[in-house]
Protein backbone atom coordinates (compact mmCIF):
# COMPACT_ATOMS: atom_id res chain seq x y z
CA UNK A 1 0.00 0.00 0.00
CA UNK A 2 2.90 2.64 0.98
CA UNK A 3 4.12 1.89 -2.45
CA UNK A 4 1.21 2.27 -4.45
CA UNK A 5 0.53 5.82 -2.67
CA UNK A 6 4.34 6.50 -3.96
CA UNK A 7 4.14 5.90 -7.42
CA UNK A 8 0.86 8.26 -8.02
CA UNK A 9 1.88 10.81 -6.08
CA UNK A 10 3.84 12.68 -8.89
CA UNK A 11 1.03 11.87 -11.31
CA UNK A 12 -1.47 13.94 -8.99
CA UNK A 13 1.23 16.80 -8.38
CA UNK A 14 1.08 17.12 -12.24
CA UNK A 15 -2.31 17.05 -12.72
CA UNK A 16 -2.61 19.80 -10.42
CA UNK A 17 0.30 21.70 -12.02
CA UNK A 18 -1.33 21.44 -15.10
CA UNK A 19 -4.58 22.15 -14.19
CA UNK A 20 -6.12 25.67 -15.59
CA UNK A 21 -6.30 28.16 -12.68
CA UNK A 22 -9.85 29.99 -12.65
CA UNK A 23 -9.44 33.46 -11.26
CA UNK A 24 -12.49 35.59 -10.33
CA UNK A 25 -12.67 38.49 -11.97
CA UNK A 26 -12.92 41.89 -9.79
CA UNK A 27 -16.21 43.56 -9.91
CA UNK A 28 -16.30 46.84 -12.44
CA UNK A 29 -16.30 49.98 -10.11
CA UNK A 30 -19.37 52.53 -10.68
CA UNK A 31 -17.60 55.39 -10.71
CA UNK A 32 -15.87 56.78 -13.67
CA UNK A 33 -11.63 57.06 -13.34
CA UNK A 34 -11.04 61.11 -13.91
CA UNK A 35 -9.47 62.84 -16.60
CA UNK A 36 -5.03 63.69 -16.54
CA UNK A 37 -6.84 67.57 -16.18
CA UNK A 38 -9.29 67.27 -13.68
CA UNK A 39 -6.87 65.10 -11.26
CA UNK A 40 -4.27 67.82 -11.59
CA UNK A 41 -6.89 70.48 -10.70
CA UNK A 42 -7.59 68.27 -7.80
CA UNK A 43 -4.21 67.57 -6.31
CA UNK A 44 -3.08 70.85 -6.37
CA UNK A 45 -6.37 72.03 -4.29
CA UNK A 46 -6.31 69.63 -1.77
CA UNK A 47 -1.86 69.57 -1.06
CA UNK A 48 -0.83 70.84 2.08
CA UNK A 49 1.98 73.99 2.35
CA UNK A 50 4.33 74.02 5.66
CA UNK A 51 4.42 77.50 6.64
CA UNK A 52 7.94 79.11 7.78
CA UNK A 53 7.14 78.29 11.25
CA UNK A 54 5.61 75.07 11.25
CA UNK A 55 9.64 74.04 9.08
CA UNK A 56 11.26 75.16 11.73
CA UNK A 57 9.77 73.32 14.59
CA UNK A 58 11.97 69.97 15.53
CA UNK A 59 11.09 67.01 14.81
CA UNK A 60 10.49 64.68 17.85
CA UNK A 61 12.68 61.81 18.23
CA UNK A 62 10.98 58.01 17.67
CA UNK A 63 9.39 56.33 20.39
CA UNK A 64 11.15 54.42 22.63
CA UNK A 65 14.55 55.84 21.52
CA UNK A 66 16.46 57.86 23.76
CA UNK A 67 18.20 60.78 22.11
CA UNK A 68 22.30 60.49 22.59
CA UNK A 69 23.83 63.07 24.87
CA UNK A 70 25.76 65.83 22.86
CA UNK A 71 28.61 64.90 25.97
CA UNK A 72 28.39 61.39 25.20
CA UNK A 73 31.94 60.85 23.37
CA UNK A 74 33.47 63.46 25.67
CA UNK A 75 32.67 61.60 28.92
CA UNK A 76 34.03 58.51 27.29
CA UNK A 77 37.44 60.06 26.66
CA UNK A 78 37.15 61.20 30.09
CA UNK A 79 37.24 57.43 32.03
CA UNK A 80 40.17 56.10 33.67
CA UNK A 81 39.84 53.23 31.75
CA UNK A 82 39.96 54.91 28.13
CA UNK A 83 43.23 54.66 26.60
CA UNK A 84 44.77 58.12 25.63
CA UNK A 85 44.81 59.25 22.17
CA UNK A 86 48.52 59.94 22.58
CA UNK A 87 51.35 60.40 24.99
CA UNK A 88 51.55 64.21 25.85
CA UNK A 89 54.65 65.10 27.92
CA UNK A 90 57.10 62.94 28.99
CA UNK A 91 59.48 63.31 26.11
CA UNK A 92 62.70 62.47 28.91
CA UNK A 93 60.64 59.12 30.47
CA UNK A 94 60.01 58.17 26.84
CA UNK A 95 63.16 57.79 25.37
CA UNK A 96 64.69 56.45 28.27
CA UNK A 97 62.15 53.71 27.50
CA UNK A 98 62.97 53.44 24.10
CA UNK A 99 66.43 52.78 24.67
CA UNK A 100 65.98 49.76 27.18
CA UNK A 101 63.68 47.95 24.94
CA UNK A 102 66.08 48.80 22.27
CA UNK A 103 68.71 47.61 24.29
CA UNK A 104 66.56 44.53 25.37
CA UNK A 105 64.14 42.45 23.54
CA UNK A 106 64.66 44.22 20.41
CA UNK A 107 68.15 42.84 20.62
CA UNK A 108 67.22 39.73 21.56
CA UNK A 109 68.53 39.85 25.29
CA UNK A 110 67.71 40.62 28.93
CA UNK A 111 67.61 43.47 30.83
CA UNK A 112 65.62 44.93 33.95
CA UNK A 113 64.13 48.62 34.74
CA UNK A 114 62.57 49.74 37.91
CA UNK A 115 59.97 52.58 37.02
CA UNK A 116 58.86 54.49 40.09
CA UNK A 117 56.07 57.39 40.59
CA UNK A 118 53.03 58.68 42.66
CA UNK A 119 49.68 57.01 40.99
CA UNK A 120 48.25 58.76 38.19
CA UNK A 121 51.75 60.09 36.94
CA UNK A 122 51.56 57.93 33.55
CA UNK A 123 53.73 55.02 34.41
CA UNK A 124 52.30 52.15 32.95
CA UNK A 125 50.22 54.17 30.45
CA UNK A 126 53.57 55.71 28.84
CA UNK A 127 55.28 51.92 28.65
CA UNK A 128 52.06 50.40 26.76
CA UNK A 129 51.84 53.15 24.20
CA UNK A 130 55.66 53.01 23.21
CA UNK A 131 55.60 49.38 23.59
CA UNK A 132 52.72 49.90 20.49
CA UNK A 133 54.87 52.26 18.81
CA UNK A 134 57.95 49.34 18.65
CA UNK A 135 58.03 47.57 15.17
CA UNK A 136 60.22 45.00 16.86
CA UNK A 137 57.83 41.33 16.96
CA UNK A 138 58.32 40.19 20.32
CA UNK A 139 55.95 38.92 23.27
CA UNK A 140 54.98 41.24 26.35
CA UNK A 141 53.20 40.71 29.19
CA UNK A 142 51.51 42.66 31.93
CA UNK A 143 50.57 40.82 35.32
CA UNK A 144 49.24 42.84 38.47
CA UNK A 145 50.94 41.51 41.42
CA UNK A 146 48.12 42.81 44.15
CA UNK A 147 45.92 40.09 43.56
CA UNK A 148 48.79 37.56 44.43
CA UNK A 149 48.24 36.39 48.04
CA UNK A 150 52.37 35.36 48.28
CA UNK A 151 55.09 36.45 46.53
CA UNK A 152 56.15 33.04 44.74
CA UNK A 153 53.08 33.10 42.82
CA UNK A 154 54.17 35.78 40.53
CA UNK A 155 56.15 32.84 38.24
CA UNK A 156 53.11 30.81 37.76
CA UNK A 157 51.21 34.31 37.14
CA UNK A 158 53.92 35.13 34.77
CA UNK A 159 53.76 31.72 32.61
CA UNK A 160 49.66 31.91 32.68
CA UNK A 161 50.11 35.25 31.77
CA UNK A 162 51.94 33.74 28.56
CA UNK A 163 50.03 31.17 27.96
CA UNK A 164 53.12 28.78 29.15
CA UNK A 165 51.52 27.17 31.93
CA UNK A 166 53.67 25.33 34.96
CA UNK A 167 52.96 22.06 35.19
CA UNK A 168 52.18 22.26 38.88
CA UNK A 169 53.03 25.18 41.71
CA UNK A 170 56.20 23.73 42.79
CA UNK A 171 57.90 23.62 39.07
CA UNK A 172 56.53 26.82 38.12
CA UNK A 173 59.98 28.62 38.45
CA UNK A 174 61.83 25.75 37.10
CA UNK A 175 59.32 26.38 34.27
CA UNK A 176 59.88 29.79 33.95
CA UNK A 177 63.48 29.79 33.56
CA UNK A 178 63.32 27.07 31.32
CA UNK A 179 61.26 29.14 29.18
CA UNK A 180 63.66 32.42 29.20
CA UNK A 181 66.68 30.72 28.39
CA UNK A 182 65.45 28.35 25.71
CA UNK A 183 63.39 31.22 23.70
CA UNK A 184 64.26 32.30 20.60
CA UNK A 185 63.18 35.93 21.13
CA UNK A 186 62.73 38.18 24.10
CA UNK A 187 60.10 38.27 26.15
CA UNK A 188 59.09 41.51 28.19
CA UNK A 189 57.21 40.80 31.33
CA UNK A 190 55.89 43.97 33.66
CA UNK A 191 55.13 43.56 36.70
CA UNK A 192 52.54 46.09 38.05
CA UNK A 193 52.93 47.52 41.89
CA UNK A 194 55.51 44.82 42.24
CA UNK A 195 56.02 46.06 46.22
CA UNK A 196 53.36 43.85 46.78
CA UNK A 197 56.22 41.26 46.36
CA UNK A 198 57.72 41.85 49.33
CA UNK A 199 58.55 39.58 51.54
CA UNK A 200 60.75 38.22 54.70
CA UNK A 201 63.84 37.87 52.82
CA UNK A 202 62.91 39.09 49.42
CA UNK A 203 63.97 36.11 47.18
CA UNK A 204 61.25 36.12 45.14
CA UNK A 205 62.01 39.64 43.89
CA UNK A 206 66.11 39.08 44.06
CA UNK A 207 65.16 35.76 41.92
CA UNK A 208 63.33 38.04 39.39
CA UNK A 209 65.89 40.76 38.97
CA UNK A 210 69.05 38.29 38.95
CA UNK A 211 67.30 36.20 36.14
CA UNK A 212 66.83 39.28 33.89
CA UNK A 213 70.15 40.45 33.76
CA UNK A 214 71.79 36.65 33.22
CA UNK A 215 73.93 36.71 30.04
CA UNK A 216 71.52 34.19 28.16
CA UNK A 217 68.46 35.38 29.54
CA UNK A 218 65.88 36.26 27.51
CA UNK A 219 63.86 38.12 30.22
CA UNK A 220 63.00 41.55 30.00
CA UNK A 221 62.05 42.61 32.88
CA UNK A 222 60.27 46.02 34.01
CA UNK A 223 58.88 46.42 37.63
CA UNK A 224 56.50 49.47 38.60
CA UNK A 225 55.46 50.56 41.77
CA UNK A 226 54.79 54.35 44.02
CA UNK A 227 58.27 53.69 46.23
CA UNK A 228 60.91 55.98 45.11
CA UNK A 229 63.71 53.79 46.76
CA UNK A 230 62.22 50.60 46.38
CA UNK A 231 65.49 48.77 45.20
CA UNK A 232 68.02 50.85 47.70
CA UNK A 233 65.53 49.88 50.63
CA UNK A 234 64.89 46.55 50.01
CA UNK A 235 67.12 45.37 47.35
CA UNK A 236 70.50 46.26 48.49
CA UNK A 237 71.95 43.13 47.14
CA UNK A 238 71.20 44.01 43.57
CA UNK A 239 73.92 46.44 43.39
CA UNK A 240 76.71 44.11 44.83
CA UNK A 241 75.71 41.58 42.09
CA UNK A 242 75.83 43.81 39.67
CA UNK A 243 72.05 43.27 38.82
CA UNK A 244 70.84 46.93 39.78
CA UNK A 245 68.10 47.56 36.97
CA UNK A 246 67.76 51.08 35.15
CA UNK A 247 65.95 53.69 37.18
CA UNK A 248 63.22 55.80 35.95
CA UNK A 249 60.92 57.82 37.95
CA UNK A 250 57.92 59.70 37.01
CA UNK A 251 57.57 63.32 38.48
CA UNK A 252 53.45 64.34 39.34
CA UNK A 253 52.05 66.06 36.92
CA UNK A 254 52.14 70.12 36.61
CA UNK A 255 49.50 72.26 35.76
CA UNK A 256 50.85 72.92 32.21
CA UNK A 257 50.99 68.82 31.78
CA UNK A 258 47.55 67.95 32.76
CA UNK A 259 45.74 71.28 30.83
CA UNK A 260 47.73 69.40 27.91
CA UNK A 261 46.46 65.98 28.42
CA UNK A 262 42.82 67.28 29.47
CA UNK A 263 42.48 69.29 26.09
CA UNK A 264 44.33 66.32 23.72
CA UNK A 265 41.89 64.03 25.14
CA UNK A 266 38.74 66.66 24.16
CA UNK A 267 40.16 67.60 20.96
CA UNK A 268 39.69 63.51 19.96
CA UNK A 269 36.34 64.06 19.82
CA UNK A 270 35.74 66.88 18.95
CA UNK A 271 33.86 68.46 16.05
CA UNK A 272 35.44 70.67 13.67
CA UNK A 273 34.36 73.61 14.11
CA UNK A 274 32.31 73.08 17.50
CA UNK A 275 32.80 75.20 20.64
CA UNK A 276 34.79 73.25 23.37
CA UNK A 277 32.74 71.48 25.90
CA UNK A 278 34.88 72.50 28.50
CA UNK A 279 35.39 76.26 29.06
CA UNK A 280 39.04 77.09 29.02
CA UNK A 281 39.11 78.70 32.22
CA UNK A 282 37.48 75.52 33.74
CA UNK A 283 40.05 73.29 32.71
CA UNK A 284 43.03 75.49 33.85
CA UNK A 285 41.34 75.66 37.64
CA UNK A 286 40.74 71.90 37.35
CA UNK A 287 44.73 70.94 37.01
CA UNK A 288 45.58 73.91 39.21
CA UNK A 289 44.10 72.38 41.96
CA UNK A 290 44.91 68.64 40.93
CA UNK A 291 48.34 69.72 40.87
CA UNK A 292 48.53 71.24 43.84
CA UNK A 293 47.42 68.05 45.87
CA UNK A 294 48.64 65.27 44.37
CA UNK A 295 49.54 65.89 40.34
CA UNK A 296 47.10 62.33 40.12
CA UNK A 297 45.77 62.72 36.34
CA UNK A 298 43.15 60.16 37.21
CA UNK A 299 41.55 62.44 39.39
CA UNK A 300 41.58 65.62 36.83
CA UNK A 301 39.44 62.89 34.73
CA UNK A 302 36.89 62.42 37.01
CA UNK A 303 36.49 66.08 37.72
CA UNK A 304 36.08 66.99 34.38
CA UNK A 305 33.48 63.74 34.08
CA UNK A 306 31.93 64.79 36.90
CA UNK A 307 31.45 68.29 35.95
CA UNK A 308 30.38 66.95 32.46
CA UNK A 309 27.66 65.24 34.56
CA UNK A 310 26.44 67.62 36.50
CA UNK A 311 26.16 70.30 32.99
CA UNK A 312 24.20 67.98 31.36
CA UNK A 313 22.08 67.31 34.01
CA UNK A 314 21.60 71.25 34.57
CA UNK A 315 21.10 71.52 30.69
CA UNK A 316 18.54 68.61 30.84
CA UNK A 317 16.28 70.36 33.78
CA UNK A 318 16.28 73.66 32.17
CA UNK A 319 15.26 71.91 28.50
CA UNK A 320 12.54 70.54 30.59
CA UNK A 321 11.02 74.02 31.93
CA UNK A 322 11.33 75.23 28.63
CA UNK A 323 8.71 72.63 27.42
CA UNK A 324 6.37 73.15 30.23
CA UNK A 325 6.60 77.12 29.30
CA UNK A 326 5.89 76.46 25.32
CA UNK A 327 3.07 73.81 26.15
CA UNK A 328 1.41 76.22 28.76
CA UNK A 329 1.95 78.97 26.12
CA UNK A 330 0.27 79.23 22.58
CA UNK A 331 3.44 80.01 20.85
CA UNK A 332 4.07 78.48 17.65
CA UNK A 333 7.44 78.16 17.26
CA UNK A 334 9.65 76.12 20.06
CA UNK A 335 11.97 77.25 21.78
CA UNK A 336 15.24 75.60 21.81
CA UNK A 337 17.85 74.91 24.67
CA UNK A 338 21.61 75.13 24.00
CA UNK A 339 24.07 72.66 25.49
CA UNK A 340 25.52 74.06 28.58
CA UNK A 341 29.37 74.22 28.73
CA UNK A 342 31.02 73.21 31.83
CA UNK A 343 32.47 76.41 33.40
CA UNK A 344 34.22 76.96 36.33
CA UNK A 345 31.25 76.67 38.43
CA UNK A 346 30.73 73.27 37.48
CA UNK A 347 34.08 72.33 38.16
CA UNK A 348 34.37 74.07 41.56
CA UNK A 349 31.17 72.31 42.51
CA UNK A 350 32.90 69.15 42.06
CA UNK A 351 36.42 70.15 43.81
CA UNK A 352 34.64 71.15 46.71
CA UNK A 353 33.04 67.67 46.49
CA UNK A 354 35.75 65.48 46.34
CA UNK A 355 37.85 67.37 48.74
CA UNK A 356 35.42 68.10 51.00
CA UNK A 357 34.94 71.54 53.35
CA UNK A 358 37.89 73.29 54.76
CA UNK A 359 36.46 72.49 58.17
CA UNK A 360 36.17 68.96 56.97
CA UNK A 361 40.01 69.09 55.60
CA UNK A 362 40.70 70.44 58.95
CA UNK A 363 39.55 67.54 61.06
CA UNK A 364 41.20 65.12 58.91
CA UNK A 365 44.35 66.22 59.84
CA UNK A 366 44.07 66.13 63.40
CA UNK A 367 46.25 63.30 64.49
CA UNK A 368 44.41 60.15 66.76
CA UNK A 369 45.17 61.69 69.76
CA UNK A 370 43.50 64.76 68.87
CA UNK A 371 40.61 63.33 67.79
CA UNK A 372 40.66 61.37 71.63
CA UNK A 373 40.13 64.79 72.80
CA UNK A 374 37.36 65.33 70.88
CA UNK A 375 35.55 62.16 71.93
CA UNK A 376 36.34 63.54 75.60
CA UNK A 377 34.50 66.49 74.31
CA UNK A 378 31.44 64.94 73.19
CA UNK A 379 30.75 62.52 75.75
CA UNK A 380 30.84 65.60 78.19
CA UNK A 381 28.51 67.62 76.31
CA UNK A 382 26.01 64.92 76.14
CA UNK A 383 26.27 64.64 79.74
CA UNK A 384 25.40 68.27 80.17
CA UNK A 385 23.05 69.27 77.41
CA UNK A 386 19.42 68.04 78.34
CA UNK A 387 17.83 65.80 76.08
CA UNK A 388 14.64 67.70 75.51
CA UNK A 389 17.44 70.43 74.44
CA UNK A 390 17.35 71.01 71.04
CA UNK A 391 20.65 73.38 70.74
CA UNK A 392 23.46 71.78 69.54
CA UNK A 393 25.81 70.20 72.03
CA UNK A 394 28.88 71.90 70.24
CA UNK A 395 27.19 75.40 69.93
CA UNK A 396 27.32 76.59 73.93
CA UNK A 397 29.03 73.70 75.64
CA UNK A 398 32.01 74.88 77.62
CA UNK A 399 34.08 72.25 79.47
CA UNK A 400 37.14 72.93 81.85
CA UNK A 401 40.37 71.61 80.42
CA UNK A 402 40.69 69.58 83.72
CA UNK A 403 37.67 67.90 83.49
CA UNK A 404 38.49 67.35 79.90
CA UNK A 405 41.60 65.72 80.59
CA UNK A 406 39.71 63.72 83.13
CA UNK A 407 37.42 62.13 80.34
CA UNK A 408 39.73 61.40 77.96
CA UNK A 409 42.00 59.58 80.25
CA UNK A 410 39.04 57.31 81.09
CA UNK A 411 38.78 56.83 77.23
CA UNK A 412 42.13 55.85 76.78
CA UNK A 413 41.66 53.16 79.81
CA UNK A 414 38.32 51.82 77.75
CA UNK A 415 39.86 51.63 74.20
CA UNK A 416 43.23 49.71 76.04
CA UNK A 417 45.32 50.73 72.91
CA UNK A 418 47.33 53.39 73.93
CA UNK A 419 48.64 55.47 77.72
CA UNK A 420 47.48 58.35 77.91
CA UNK A 421 49.66 61.42 77.64
CA UNK A 422 50.46 63.29 80.50
CA UNK A 423 48.90 66.76 81.58
CA UNK A 424 51.64 68.81 80.04
CA UNK A 425 51.10 67.04 76.61
CA UNK A 426 47.13 67.27 76.58
CA UNK A 427 47.82 71.06 77.17
CA UNK A 428 49.80 70.79 74.09
CA UNK A 429 47.37 69.23 72.39
CA UNK A 430 44.56 71.58 72.79
CA UNK A 431 46.66 74.53 72.27
CA UNK A 432 47.61 72.91 68.96
CA UNK A 433 44.02 72.45 68.13
CA UNK A 434 43.09 76.11 69.26
CA UNK A 435 45.73 77.12 66.10
CA UNK A 436 44.48 75.09 64.01
CA UNK A 437 40.82 76.78 64.60
CA UNK A 438 38.99 73.53 65.78
CA UNK A 439 38.73 74.36 69.48
CA UNK A 440 38.93 77.89 71.48
CA UNK A 441 39.96 78.59 74.71
CA UNK A 442 38.74 80.75 77.24
CA UNK A 443 38.85 81.54 80.75
CA UNK A 444 36.07 79.42 83.20
CA UNK A 445 33.94 82.04 85.07
CA UNK A 446 36.02 82.35 87.82
CA UNK A 447 39.15 83.47 85.75
CA UNK A 448 36.69 85.55 84.13
CA UNK A 449 36.33 87.77 87.05
CA UNK A 450 40.06 87.08 87.90
CA UNK A 451 41.01 88.75 84.49
CA UNK A 452 43.19 85.86 83.67
CA UNK A 453 44.32 86.06 80.31
CA UNK A 454 43.02 83.70 77.49
CA UNK A 455 45.91 82.07 76.17
CA UNK A 456 47.08 78.75 77.54
CA UNK A 457 49.98 77.81 79.37
CA UNK A 458 51.55 74.44 80.24
CA UNK A 459 51.00 75.30 84.18
CA UNK A 460 48.37 72.92 86.28
CA UNK A 461 47.27 75.72 87.94
CA UNK A 462 46.65 78.00 84.98
CA UNK A 463 44.47 75.12 83.07
CA UNK A 464 42.07 74.54 86.10
CA UNK A 465 41.13 78.45 84.94
CA UNK A 466 40.86 77.12 81.69
CA UNK A 467 37.54 76.33 79.24
CA UNK A 468 37.37 74.56 75.69
CA UNK A 469 34.81 75.24 73.72
CA UNK A 470 34.14 73.92 70.05
CA UNK A 471 35.00 76.19 66.97
CA UNK A 472 33.42 73.89 64.63
CA UNK A 473 29.94 72.08 64.47
CA UNK A 474 29.24 69.11 66.31
CA UNK A 475 27.59 67.00 63.00
CA UNK A 476 31.43 68.21 61.17
CA UNK A 477 33.25 66.22 64.45
CA UNK A 478 30.87 63.37 64.54
CA UNK A 479 31.75 62.40 60.32
CA UNK A 480 34.96 62.82 61.11
CA UNK A 481 35.49 60.54 64.36
CA UNK A 482 32.92 57.81 62.24
CA UNK A 483 36.01 57.34 59.69
CA UNK A 484 37.88 55.99 62.17
CA UNK A 485 36.43 52.56 63.30
CA UNK A 486 38.36 52.04 66.61
CA UNK A 487 36.46 55.08 67.84
CA UNK A 488 32.92 54.35 66.73
CA UNK A 489 31.95 52.48 69.78
CA UNK A 490 32.77 55.93 71.72
CA UNK A 491 30.35 57.87 70.24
Amino acid sequence: MPAARSTHAPIKRKALSEAPINRQQAPTSPLKPLSPTKAATLKSAFSVTKNSSQADVPKKGVKGKKVPSPFAATKSVLHRSTAAPQIVGREAEQDTIRKFLRSTVEKGSGGSMYISGNPGTGKTACLQAIIKQSSAKFASVLVNCVPLTRPGQVYAAVLEALDKPAANADSSLDDLENLVFSSKSAVLVILDEVDSLLGSRQEVLYRLFELATHPDSRLALVGIANALDLTDRFLPRLQARNCEPTLLNFNPYQVKDIVAILQSRLDSVATKGADPVIQKAALELCARKVAATSGDLRKALDVCRQAMESAETESKRKAKSVDKENAASDAVQAQGVAPLKVSIMHIAKVLTSINGSPIAQKLEALNFQQKLVLCAYASLARADTPVTSKRPAAAGNVIAVASLYSEYVSICSRLSMLAPVTRTEFLDLVAMMETQGVVTIEASKAGRRCGVRRRIVATAGAADDRAVRLAVDDADIRRTLEKTPALIPLL
